[in-house]
């Protein structure tokens, strides 16, 4: 046992060790914090769970129903959560203590906060705006019948892009009034806005990125060759990243062309990229996350051993958090992960971290350095 516990030690501080959280469930959505302090998931078996940097939990709840979309604010604290029945719940960040519960017409689809977190956009059967008390703004039908199926909020809080299944693009100014629609010839899967609105992306099953100004009009438009799953931008717009069905991971600059282009081995379900655009984060129905320099280069690639569903950058690029069939995964994106074997003396199989402790999923991070050593000097 010695000799484990010292391989354990020595696998700690040579390199950096990645490992999961079990949810109970599969986890459908996780945000991260802006500094990256903590990490959000939530669940289909309805758990809302915050964990620290080092993978401990903060805290859970739960929402009573599964929950299909998380957010963090980039100020203010605040932590929102989405269930599949419309409910919509407010939670303080730090304790897990909820503020108000409120309900919108459908299951909500995707949540986007303003800048300073003062309002809520909620993509349901309609767009919903909430202000931080729960008092309901207005409300916007994107069409009989419709689902929202992506949804973001400009920091300025002036703007919020809306992405629809039946194919439709809005941009919607903050009093609810419609600036512009666009048309998709499919359903549109993802949509996100720069900082300031100037640039908002639009992809979808239909193969096509639009890229629209502020002003709306006709878009630049790029046959990306596969149905569109998941984009991003970085706060400047100065450039799109697409995760395509297939396994190609795609940047474009916009009214220019392609960067760049990464080939993974399966679907690019989940896609984020830092705010100043260092890093790019991509997770795979294949189970692979992936991190990426803004240039396109592999850092390092991860097996998740599930499909990643979901990934979450902070504001630097310094942390990231990711959903992979009922395991959170929450790192520091300078470290590469890395698997923890036993010798074969000991007999013991090897495995991919995350362990489990007395039945529950375990996130070992750096504090294991400090954990196994006292170990080691009790004994």
């Amino acid at each position: 046992m010695r000799r484990t516990a010292l391989m354990i030690v020595l696998a700690a501080v040579l390199a950096p060790i990645a490992a999961g959280v079990s949810m109970g469930s599969a986890v459908n959505n996780v945000a991260i914090s802006a500094d990256g302090r903590y990490a959000v998931a939530g669940t289909d078996g309805g758990v809302i769970a915050c964990l620290r940097q080092d993978g401990s939990v903060a805290w859970d709840t739960s929402a009573g129903d599964p929950v299909t979309a998380v957010a963090v604010a980039g100020a203010r604290g605040y932590v929102a959560a989405g269930t599949n029945a419309g409910d919509v719940i407010l939670l303080d960040g730090a304790s897990g203590n909820r503020y108000w519960t409120e309900r919108v017409a459908g299951p909500v689809r995707d949540l986007a906060f303003s800048g300073d977190g003062r309002s809520l956009a909620v993509g349901s059967s309609r767009v919903t705006l909430f202000d931080h008390q729960g008092k309901e703004g207005w409300n916007f039908s994107t069409g009989a019948g419709a689902t929202v199926s992506s949804i973001a909020f400009t920091a300025d809080g002036n703007y919020i892009a809306a992405g629809s299944d039946n194919g439709v693009i809005h941009l919607i100014g903050s009093r609810g009034n419609l600036l512009w629609q666009g048309i998709a010839y499919g359903p549109v899967t993802a949509v996100d806005a720069s900082r300031d609105g100037t640039t908002v992306a639009a992809g979808g099953r239909d193969r096509v990125l639009q890229v629209y100004g502020r002003s709306g009009g006709l878009p630049w438009v790029v046959q990306a060759g596969a149905p569109i799953l998941a984009l991003a931008l970085p706060a400047d717009g100065r450039f799109v990243i697409i995760g395509k069905q297939g396994g190609d991971l795609d940047c474009y600059r916009p009214r220019e062309g392609l960067i760049w282009q990464n080939h993974t081995e399966s679907d690019v379900l989940a896609v984020d990229v830092s705010e100043q655009g260092e890093v790019v984060a991509a997770g795979t129905a294949g189970g692979t996350l992936r991190l990426l320099s803004g240039d396109g280069g592999v850092l390092w690639s991860f097996d998740a051993g599930a499909p990643v569903t979901s990934v979450a950058l902070s504001a630097n690029g310094g942390y990231i958090a990711a959903g992979a069939g009922e395991r959170v995964f929450v790192f520091r994106t300078a470290d590469v992960p890395v698997e923890i074997t036993t010798t074969p003396a000991e007999k013991a199989t090897p495995a991919m971290t995350p362990t489990q402790a007395a039945g529950a999923g375990a996130l070992i991070g750096a504090g294991a350095v400090a954990v196994a050593g006292g170990w080691l000097r009790r004994r």
